[in-house]
């Protein structure tokens, strides 16, 4: 059986995990955080940067909120975008 760890107790390790285990139904996968819960930022973030898919159906906006990450951003949301978030979801 393959194991996987996820590092990390947050939005992005527990999708992480998920895709993972969608992914390969057979493996074993955990999340490690060192933190005392996960997803404890979660329950905490907001003033409109936690939910991008919200407020971002065009990508060249990411410029206007994200000045020093937009880049990025633009790659990641072509390759995974909105659509495809509320699609996972579901």
């Amino acid at each position: 059986m393959l194991s996987i760890a996820v590092v990390g107790g947050g939005a992005a390790g527990f999708f992480s995990a998920i895709a993972i285990q969608q992914a390969l139904p057979d493996a074993q996968v955990v999340i490690l955080e060192r933190a005392p819960k996960v997803l404890a930022k979660v329950k905490v973030s907001g003033g409109g940067r936690c939910n991008l898919t919200n407020s971002f159906a065009l990508v060249g906006d990411l410029s206007k909120v994200y000045p020093r990450g937009h880049r990025l951003m633009k790659r990641l949301f072509r390759v995974f975008d909105h659509q495809a978030v509320y699609d996972w979801f579901e």
